[in-house]
Formats: structure tokens, sequence, C-alpha cells
């Protein structure tokens, strides 16, 4: 298996970006959990996407890499922080205030990611502590990946667990989940492997 890894001739954010994606690499190929949920595609393509940067951001900014951290890769979410195209999808009407001025991801490999691929979809998302991120489904199948901190992840039909720095969590096609932090803020990779257009919607009724 080839991996493409060229940061000759960059620009310096587009060298930042290809470090992060060779630390994707190389936590994938020593990771059987993540191996296993998705292959990652060999001929990731670096794709220049406009940066937006919005405020929530500033909880990642001020955040430092510490023992319950991958402390290479959440530095390097942090130097491509400026360069990334952050979202939150969300409108405060149907979720609130106080959530989106707590979170915030970004798509890092996918169909409109910062590497272009049309094989699966990885994001990068963080909460601040003290944040419950409500009910909500999609089609795709989904594998949580934490990266730093940690969250209460629940589930339909599934024991709810405290997950920190390696742990991840599966959630199936339209299966309900939530997420909660407590003490601590999360920093996770979000990737789905099939479905990547699914609508994310807010489930009510669980």
């Amino acid at each position: 298996m080839v991996y493409i890894l060229n940061i000759n001739y960059m620009r310096d954010d587009e060298e930042l970006f290809e470090k992060l994606k060779k630390e994707v690499i190389l936590l994938w190929l020593n990771n059987k959990t993540l191996s296993d949920f998705v292959k990652l595609p060999e001929n990731l393509i670096y794709n220049k996407v406009t940066s937006n940067k919005i405020e929530s951001v500033k909880i990642l900014d001020d955040w430092d890499a510490d023992g319950n951290s991958i402390k290479l890769i959440h530095k390097l979410i942090k130097k491509v922080s400026p360069q990334v195209n952050w979202r939150q999808t969300y409108e405060e009407k149907d979720i609130g205030k106080t959530f989106l001025d707590k979170f915030a991801y970004f798509e890092l490999f996918g169909p409109n990611g910062h590497f272009l691929t049309k094989d699966m979809s990885l994001y990068v998302i963080f909460f601040d502590k003290e944040t419950f991120y409500t009910w909500h489904n999609h089609e795709a199948e989904e594998l949580y990946f934490v990266i730093s901190g940690s969250a209460k992840f629940e589930s339909k039909d599934n024991k709810s667990e405290i997950l920190n720095k390696l742990k991840t969590r599966f959630h199936k096609s339209f299966q309900p989940h939530s997420l909660t932090t407590l003490k601590e803020k999360c920093l996770c990779f979000v990737v789905w492997r099939d479905k990547l257009d699914s609508e994310v919607k807010i489930v009510k009724d669980i």
C-alpha cells in the first residue's frame, strides 16, 4: 500500500495539511479499529478550500495538548485551524446558541474536504466542556475516535460510556446518538464510510 506524501514546493499552509495527513495515515496503519472500519484512500490530493473562522474556534485555539491527548495530531489541528473551513451546520433556532458557542467541525478528507476523496469522509470536531450534543441521527455509518479530552457517548440500544484518548464509538445507520462533555473538552475524528451525503437530523423522540 502506497500513500502519496509529497511536501516539496508547497506553501506553508499546504505543508501543514500534508503533515497532518501523514500523522492520520500513521494512526490508521497502527489502529485496527480505524483500519477495519474503513480503508484510507491511497491518493488523497490536497484541495485548497476557502478558510472560514467562527467564534467558537477560539476554544480549540486556547486548548493545549496534555497527557490525555494524541499530542502531535492535536497540535497539527491547531496549526491548520486558521486555514480550515470551519462549519456548524445547525441553526440557532434548531439547537440553541449555547451549543453553537461550544462546538465546530471541518471536513479533512472527503468529497468537499481539504483532501479530496469520494470513498469516505473524515471530520475533525471539538466540543467545549459541559456541552450537550443533542440526540441526532443520519444514514451514514459512523465511527467516533477521541483525540483529546473525554465525553460521554450515548446511543439507542447501547450502554452509555465515557471515552477518552484512543477510544472509539460506532453508530449504525439511523441509530440515534448523543454526546455530553463533563469537566473536559473533547476533540475527535468522526469517520463516515458510506452515504457521504447523508443529512444529519435532530431526533426528538428516543
